[in-house]
């Protein structure tokens, strides 16, 4: 099985994300005319996945362009004698 690593900028964006859906969450039952107030779970999803991907874009867009395009498999040596000798 392979590990997922969480890696702080990583735990920094659910973190925020958290934050800011919760925020939400209270704002829109503060601001409830029902009776008893009830808040808007989907707009604080959204919310949150908004800033996440935002976020997430942000640090995506910022990232060094070599460290981007190495490849993750070594190419093979070159060999200048025959095909076959190599």
């Amino acid at each position: 099985m392979t590990e997922f690593a969480i890696t702080p900028g990583l735990l920094f964006t659910f973190m925020v994300s958290a934050v800011v859906a919760i925020a939400v969450y209270l704002d829109t039952k503060r601001r409830s005319s029902e009776i008893p107030p009830r808040g808007d779970l989907y707009m604080a999803f959204t919310a949150a996945a908004a800033i996440a991907a935002v976020m997430v874009g942000l640090g995506l867009a910022s990232a060094p362009l070599d460290s981007a395009q190495t490849p993750a498999i070594a190419p093979a040596p070159a060999c200048s004698s025959p095909p076959r000798s190599c």
